[in-house]
């Protein structure tokens, strides 16, 4: 395991970036520190990094760990580390512009984590396109466990056939699952968030026992809240093999179709099983020589 070069005995080294603090726990219940983290995604750079590259990143900032709250940020730190790059996108709703990391390479993967970052959250465009995707996304949250997750999806995976996509799973990293379909960037990003919205409208009007697209909470009729809003401007979604800001330190997973089942317990990835597992199986190879273009709605 990589240990990094130790600078002090609150700096290390690694990828190019500095750790700083590196033995603050991360994880105290499972001994889990931020070097732990940032080794971790030193070891699976190579997983991880296509998913980020050219994207723009939301911060999910949890700089005590999992016993403190987080907070979410766009605007990069105005103190970051030399190469680390930004891009400058309007932003409307807030009268401005925002200055965003650029995700692609380790350095700047390593120096997110060192800003306190678990999870990376990514738009579904790259910035030299910003407006056509080439990832739709699904994400199917339950409240009543991840079972009733697991039958949403496979009902979600027969309708995309239906509209002939094919379909691309993962754990969130929590109790819910995502799912993905790659496109070719053609279609605008209104384009896309509206198929997504008439996907999950016909899915929940056929299963209303089980999928709702209701926002609100307190309007839901059933456990599972397909959400289709990671697909609009400016949005985001953790990429595969993320880190999530949960006990444990759980990790989104890559799935193969026949894996996903009310008998699964997404909680077996983690940091500490998650690279035997990449070992073993790649079910997203395929996933960007796979592009495909969405029919009309």
């Amino acid at each position: 395991m990589p240990t990094g070069q130790t600078l002090s005995a609150t700096r290390v080294r690694l990828g190019g970036a500095v750790i700083t603090n590196p033995g603050k726990l991360f994880w105290p219940d499972d001994g889990l520190t931020k070097l732990d983290l940032a080794q971790f995604y030193t070891r699976i750079a190579g997983h991880i990094l296509p998913w980020m590259k050219g994207r723009a990143i939301t911060l999910e900032r949890c700089p005590e760990g999992v016993r403190r709250s987080c907070f979410f940020q766009k605007q990069a730190p105005a103190n970051l580390p030399e190469g680390i790059p930004t891009v400058r996108i309007p932003a409307p709703s807030a009268d401005r512009d925002i200055d965003y990391i650029v995700g692609g390479t380790r350095k700047t993967l390593l120096t997110l984590v060192n800003l306190g970052c678990i999870a990376m959250h990514v738009m579904n465009s790259r910035t030299d396109l910003l407006g056509k995707p080439d990832w739709l996304a699904f994400d199917l949250d339950p409240s009543d466990g991840f079972d009733a997750a697991a039958r949403a999806a496979l009902l979600l995976r027969s309708r995309l056939e239906d509209h002939g996509l094919e379909s691309y799973v993962k754990t969130s990293g929590g109790r819910g699952l995502h799912v993905f379909v790659p496109l070719r960037r053609g279609a605008e990003q209104d384009h896309v968030r509206a198929y997504a919205v008439a996907i999950a409208r016909e899915l929940a009007e056929a299963n209303p026992r089980l999928v709702t697209v209701e926002s609100r909470k307190a309007n839901r009729r059933a456990p599972v809240y397909l959400d289709v809003m990671r697909n609009a401007s400016g949005q985001t979604i953790v990429p595969p093999f993320s880190v999530r800001w949960r006990p444990k330190a759980p990790v989104s997973m890559p799935l193969e179709w026949d894996e996903v089942s009310p008998r699964l317990d997404p909680a077996v990835f983690t940091i500490k099983t998650a690279e035997r597992r990449m070992a073993a199986k790649a079910p997203w190879s395929s996933f960007f020589g796979h592009r495909q273009t969405l029919p009309r709605i």
